[in-house]
């Protein structure tokens, strides 16, 4: 039996750095800045790292290098960007036994454009990775104390398959929905988010899923705390976190470090959030802890490299300011 089996997309990253791509502010854009570049220029990379990255296998690495024995199941296809994150996952001792090979498609592959301040566009072709096959899981074989499921490709057929298969035998959830998952609506969501145990996702996401227009991400954890069976986090960038839990919302800070990357973060806090809970159940600690993992995320460039490799020490713990709300 695996501790926890992680359930997402795996891609190759490539992230290009390039003063080109500097951001400036544009209040007609969605994100409110924006960064342009001549069609037909040539332009001058500072800085190229090619990695993997994909929420399946981003969260996979925070357990196992944890220390928890871990499992990951995604979909790739039967090329060569297959083959390297397939050693990638090896090498970070992470099974790879429930992994699909799709044949004639091409695995994820991502492309994300970096500005100096961290801002980032990310350009996607999802392939593989959105060709989940129920029928090529081995079912019998998924034994896990946790599963943590990320974006699935808006696959809600699948998902449910994912949530009997925990109901039938008392796995725990963890649940980071993707875009394509949250277009769904809260009326199809909100039934699966009461079979899970820990629903995570940012504010943006949050307020699309509730249908709000003003920024509060503490009651908007409580208005969705009541879902999963154990706690419902938003995350609000440099704002930190949020929390519902037992009748109490707590927030935690952000640790003030350099940031040069944020692609990545939010896989790293709540796989490192559910990481806390497995060693200890006490969500303010497990905050603290995705916190951290978060942190180290954002210094480096590439979604894995910052990923903790023990859990953070006291004097690390007590860095992180946390509040309970109410």
């Amino acid at each position: 039996m695996y501790d926890i089996i992680t359930i997402g997309s795996a891609t190759r990253d490539v992230f290009v750095r390039s003063p080109a791509l500097e951001v400036h502010e544009n209040a007609d854009t969605d994100t409110g800045v924006e960064g342009c570049f001549a069609m037909g220029s040539k332009l001058d990379i500072s800085e190229l790292v090619i990695e993997t990255g994909g929420g399946g296998t981003n969260a996979a690495a925070t357990f196992a290098r944890l220390g928890w024995k871990t499992a990951c199941v995604t979909s790739l296809g039967d090329d060569p960007t297959a083959d390297e994150i397939v050693r990638v996952l090896k090498e970070e001792k992470i099974s790879t036994e429930f992994i699909q090979r799709q044949p004639g498609e091409q695995s994820a592959f991502a492309v994300i454009l970096l500005a100096g301040s961290g801002e980032r566009t990310i350009l996607v072709r999802r392939g593989a990775a959105e060709k989940f096959d129920a029928k090529k899981i081995p079912w019998k074989k998924l034994e896990a104390k946790w599963f943590y499921i990320s974006s699935l490709g808006g696959d809600l057929d699948l998902l449910r398959k994912i949530l009997d298969h925990a109901d039938r035998h008392g796995i725990k959830v963890a649940w980071n929905p993707g875009a394509h998952e949250l277009k769904h609506g809260s009326q199809q969501l909100f039934p699966l988010m009461r079979r899970t145990d820990v629903f995570n996702l940012n504010l943006e996401e949050a307020m699309i899923l509730l249908d709000k227009k003003v920024r509060d991400p503490a009651a908007l954890a409580r208005e969705l705390g009541e879902l999963p069976r154990r706690a419902a986090i938003i995350t609000d960038g440099k704002h930190g976190a949020y929390a519902f839990d037992r009748g109490t919302v707590w927030h935690s800070g952000i640790v003030d470090v350099p940031k040069i990357n944020r692609t990545g973060a939010g896989d790293a806090f709540g796989s490192g959030l559910v990481a806390g809970l497995m060693k200890k159940d006490d969500l303010a600690y497990a905050l603290k802890v995705g916190t951290w993992n978060g942190t180290g995320v954002v210094q480096h460039t590439g979604a894995k490299r910052g990923i903790l490799r023990k859990y953070p020490t006291p004097k690390m713990l007590a860095e992180v300011p946390m509040e309970r709300i109410s």
